[in-house]
């Protein structure tokens, strides 16, 4: 299913990515953009999970305390949450998650691209281990769905969490330009 997830979402991940890859990196101005983007999608994602879970794998760690922590070491103050999203079924919570702890991957790579920048502040959320234990855990339970309609509705699911991460990023991008 991990594959399926993938291609179905490939257009997503890649506007995602477009929106925020190079902000960490630039500047710890920058990646207190980003931070923030983050803080405000993944507060409404761990609203949303903490009504629904995906099944078997419970939902992602709480991440938001590591995001408040770095941006308080940078000086930047939080923006507000978005709103929590529709996440209807235990297959959809499945999707969400998958977008959430696959995030996680870039994590490590973004780091070393601050360090090797010279940037060594606020590694809090960057550095966790946490997200990346879970997406492990997460993919065994990817690998076996439950039916062609669960991994369908798993995938509108991580259509759901793109949208939100890309209004988050977005609105940060916006705020920067004004």
């Amino acid at each position: 299913m991990r594959s399926v997830f993938r291609q179905a979402t490939r257009e997503a991940h890649d506007r995602l990515d477009a929106l925020a890859a190079d902000l960490p990196v630039s500047s710890d101005r920058h990646y207190a953009r980003f931070l923030r983007a983050q803080f405000a999608a993944r507060s409404a994602m761990e609203a949303g999970f903490a009504t629904i879970a995906p099944p078997q794998a419970g939902p992602p760690p709480v991440q938001t305390q590591l995001i408040v922590e770095d941006l308080t070491e940078l000086g930047h103050g939080l923006p507000c949450a978005l709103a929590r999203p529709a996440l209807s079924s235990a297959a959809h919570a499945l999707g969400a998650a998958w977008v959430i702890a696959g995030s996680s991957l870039g994590n490590r790579t973004m780091l070393a691209r601050r360090h090797k920048a010279g940037l060594t502040t606020a590694e809090r959320f960057l550095s966790d281990q946490a997200m990346p234990d879970y997406f492990t855990s997460l993919l065994r339970v990817i690998e076996n769905p439950a039916n062609r309609a669960m991994e369908n509705s798993a995938i509108e699911g991580a259509f759901i969490t793109f949208r939100l991460f890309e209004a988050a990023f977005l609105a940060e991008c916006m705020e920067m330009a004004a």
